[in-house]
């Protein structure tokens, strides 16, 4: 097509829905946001709409402005909306107690933005603002271009896009259109809006390139007198209005509604007007700037001001213009040819083509056509096919065992029942397998044997089988029941003994893997280790002195000689025990699953890095939740997890003034789970590093390994847990590891 069109429902089914919806939409969106977002205040922004809310150029332009501002958790953003009601209410008194109201309303919520909507809405807040909102930006949307122009600036910020309402563009378009036009009739009311419309089209029609025999106003009218003189129209008679508010008798109308009875009542002379709110009341179109865009527009200027950005600093077209706008119907009733209309042109109620009304129903013939030309010429070949079935069926079947000796796979038959009624020499009996079987793995074969013939159910077990030599080799096996109702199962068999080998020495290196990397941290903590072990051999050794001393005075103080002993005994167990706990970090085994405090183990784990802690000038808090649920965990392995968290996060603290330098461990219950977490004060996470903050072999720290926190989460998903990261309010980071509580009977 060489121009748009567009499935447009008409504007007086928008005007009738009830603007509360949108609203309500919003606020319930707004209530879910702040259910998630506490403490966070919205963003205010009050809307003041000229005329009253149910014009269908308020709800378009409020639709759109609504659609495009941006809501987001840190930022929620609340729409606020008043009317003036032009021109129904109007006066100085009027104003005053407007004004009085929304001071009174909005004192406690100032918004951070306003947008008017229409030159009453505009003068108004711009005589009212240094008293109601001082410094606050205004946006201002529908305001014509040349009016804008003669504003004066002023210091407080005023943003907006002007538009271009063309009047004589609309006029000269419709000439092009009717070429045979003697009579020009524009169409206005009594308001004072109306006579500021009158007063541009007087301006613009002044001097038409293509001019007609004569322009008639028709100002002041009271509608029934109008109607009467469109009647009377006819050949060579083109109308054109702004609509009106306001008729000769002092009735209020909408402008939309005042277009609509002046094109039902022109039925021998087409209409034309500059609003888009206009097309489907019967007018032709015109040349008009789109209320949506002037919607989206003003939302962007929105967005800019909530995001901070500076109001001389948003960017913004210079002018909104009008672009052609037709109704289809109108086009064809009044006889314009299709190829007249501009290729930029937009054209709505177009009514839909063939195609576009049994598209699906000419596929559909269209394939079934195909389909029946397809299946005559597969009977000519199916003779040919048949032929080549039965030699691709023995090509495969050789192809087929080919592979399977490839990937040394053998079949089997068992026959499940341990005393079968006979011998077969197609399978094989269950118990000659099992006697070939390890023993610790025959009872479970034998169970998922039976589970697949009385579940019917496929059988896949991994079980070892002894060589007569003694070798044991592992054999994963796969098969189903057989259809015949007996007990027989038949599969197939696949030695996997080099694929276990390697899952055991790999799981030995994973095993090495994390104990080397628990050996490296606490050679990290050696400063912390030595001055743990310092401090209770220099107790014992002063303790020993002094009773040395004590030896050779008499007389002899044996309480006191008994309370040195009794020191040196508490000392020297302090020591056994550092070095106990020290000795059950080094050591390597397998990770055995006891009751755990998590408090218990956090104060300990701090204990033994408080001297390095010290070192680094970083001061350790805890959090305890009291009463808090025992885990079942590895001791040595947790307490791993805390080590490498503890000191990963003085090292993100390392680039900070010292005071600044804390980190806080917090222990809390989350339903039925236990939630341990390690926060620094560093600078966070960048956001392009937080993908690969577990991969293996992965670091940011210079010279690192990269298998940490790797290691870390694999030990606490080990136990059931997760391990995950978060950047904080503060810009630090947070390593979150839960696990769920221990269960007691």
């Amino acid at each position: 097509m060489p121009f748009r069109t567009y499935a447009h429902a008409p504007l007086d089914a928008i005007a009738k829905r009830p603007p509360t919806i949108g609203l309500a939409v919003l606020m319930a969106g707004l209530c879910v946001s702040a259910g998630t977002i506490a403490q966070v205040t919205p963003r205010d922004v009050l809307v003041l709409f000229s005329n009253n809310r149910l014009l269908p150029a308020n709800i378009e332009v409020d639709r759109a402005m609504r659609e495009r501002i941006a809501r987001t958790e840190a930022r929620p953003v609340e729409v606020f909306q008043e009317f003036l009601d032009r021109p129904t209410f109007s006066g100085e008194a009027f104003d005053r107690n407007l004004a009085t109201y929304l001071h009174e309303k909005y004192a406690d919520r100032p918004p951070r933005a306003i947008v008017v909507i229409g030159d009453p809405a505009l003068n108004f807040i711009l005589f009212h603002r240094p008293a109601l909102f001082p410094g606050t930006p205004v946006v201002h949307v529908g305001i014509d271009k040349a009016y804008v122009q003669t504003l004066r600036p002023t210091q407080t910020p005023l943003l907006g896009v002007p538009v271009e309402y063309d009047f004589r563009g609309t006029v000269e378009q419709a000439l092009r259109w009717h070429p045979d036009t003697r009579r020009l009739l524009v169409i206005t009311g009594t308001s004072p809006r109306d006579r500021i419309w009158e007063a541009k089209a007087r301006a613009e029609f002044a001097d038409l390139a293509v001019k007609p025999a004569m322009v008639e106003y028709l100002a002041g009218l009271s509608a029934e007198a109008l109607k009467a003189r469109l009647r009377g129209l006819g050949a060579g008679d083109l109308v054109f209005s702004p609509g009106y508010y306001r008729d000769g008798t002092g009735r209020d109308y909408s402008p939309r509604d005042a277009i609509a009875e002046i094109a039902a009542a022109s039925t021998g002379a087409p209409v034309y007007g500059p609003f888009s709110a206009f097309i489907g009341t019967g007018i032709v179109g015109g040349r008009m700037p789109a209320n949506r865009d002037m919607g989206r527009l003003a939302a962007d200027a929105i967005n800019a001001l909530l995001d901070g950005v500076a109001p001389q600093a948003v960017a913004q077209p210079a002018v909104l213009p009008a672009v052609l706008q037709v109704d289809w119907r109108q086009v064809r009733r009044w006889g314009i040819a299709e190829a007249d209309i501009p290729p930029d042109a937009a054209v709505f109620f177009k009514e839909p083509t063939f195609w576009d009304l049994y598209r699906t129903q000419a596929l559909l013939a269209m394939a079934l056509f195909l389909i029946q030309a397809l299946l005559i010429a597969a009977l000519f070949i199916e003779r040919r096919r048949r032929r080549h079935t039965a030699l691709a069926l023995e090509r495969s079947e050789d192809r087929m065992s080919l592979a399977a000796r490839a990937s040394r796979l053998s079949t089997w038959s068992w026959d499940v029942d341990r005393t079968p009624p006979g011998a077969s020499a197609e399978a094989s009996s269950l118990d000659e397998v099992l006697d070939t079987v390890h023993p610790a793995d025959r009872e479970d074969l034998h169970q998922a044997a039976q589970q697949a013939v009385e579940r019917d159910q496929e059988l896949d077990v991994e079980y070892r089988v002894v060589e007569p030599g003694g070798e044991v080799r592992w054999i994963a096996a796969r098969g189903r029941a057989e259809k015949d109702g007996g007990k027989r199962i038949t599969g197939v068999a696949l030695d996997i003994t080099a694929r276990k080998e390697a899952e055991l020495q790999a799981q030995k290196d994973r095993s090495a893997l994390t104990h080397m990397t628990r050996v490296s941290m606490l050679g990290q903590l050696s400063a912390s280790i030595a001055h743990q072990l310092n401090q209770p051999l220099a107790a014992i050794l002063g303790n020993a002195e002094a009773a040395r001393k004590m030896l050779g005075k008499a007389p002899l103080d044996l309480v006191e000689l008994r309370a040195i002993c009794d020191d040196i005994i508490s000392e020297d167990r302090r020591a056994a025990e550092v070095i106990r706990r020290l000795g059950a970090l080094f050591k390597r085994g397998e990770m055995t699953l006891a009751p755990l405090d998590l408090n218990e183990l956090v104060s300990e784990t701090l204990e033994l890095v408080r001297t390095e802690l010290t070192t680094r000038h970083v001061e350790a808090a805890t959090e305890f939740a009291p009463g808090l649920a025992l885990v079942d965990g590895g001791r040595v392995q947790l307490q791993q997890v805390l080590l490498n968290l503890i000191l990963n996060a003085a090292d993100a603290m390392v680039d900070i003034a010292p005071e600044s330098r804390r980190l806080v461990v917090r222990t809390e219950m989350r339903g039925t789970d236990v939630r341990l977490c390690v926060i620094d004060q560093g600078c966070g996470i960048a956001a392009a590093d937080m993908p690969h903050l577990f991969d293996p072999f992965w670091s940011t720290k210079p010279g690192g390994t990269g298998m940490g926190l790797a290691i870390c989460r694999s030990i606490v998903e080990g136990h059931r847990g997760t391990l995950t990261v978060a950047n904080t309010p503060d810009g630090g980071a947070a390593f979150c590891a839960t696990w769920p509580a221990r269960q007691t009977a």
